[in-house]
């Protein structure tokens, strides 16, 4: 997998934890139908984290100190998101419409309980 991410390589050990998550299974992206709403999630270290890769944003204490603060360029949550995308690695997963709410209700406490650790 690394040959395939090589463009990230000046990510240097963040790119190895961004391997280990996509190789893990960790980027999803949850669809909702017929809406085609979506939510991106990177598992990291600590539990879920949201993920915008438009924006660029991510749920993660990283994302907000030093990415936003200009220390660094990503997080490895977003840097997952793209190798899970160029490899073909990311794991869809369709709910109903109807699911929304409580999905994004769990994943949103997912996320406070990381913030919590963090």
């Amino acid at each position: 997998m690394k040959a395939k991410a090589s463009e990230f390589e000046k990510y240097g050990a963040k790119l190895d934890r961004a391997i280990d998550a996509v190789l893990a299974g960790g980027v999803k992206e949850t669809r909702f139908l017929p809406s085609g709403r979506t939510v991106i999630t990177v598992v990291g270290r600590l539990g879920d984290e949201f993920v915008d890769p438009e924006r660029p944003y991510c749920s993660c204490s990283n994302f907000f100190f030093r990415v936003l603060g200009g220390r660094e360029e990503i997080c490895y949550h977003l840097l997952s998101y793209k190798i899970a995308v160029k490899t073909g690695k990311v794991d869809v997963i369709e709910f109903s419409d109807e699911e929304y709410g409580p999905y994004l209700a769990a994943t949103v406490r997912d996320v406070f309980n990381v913030l919590k650790k963090s």
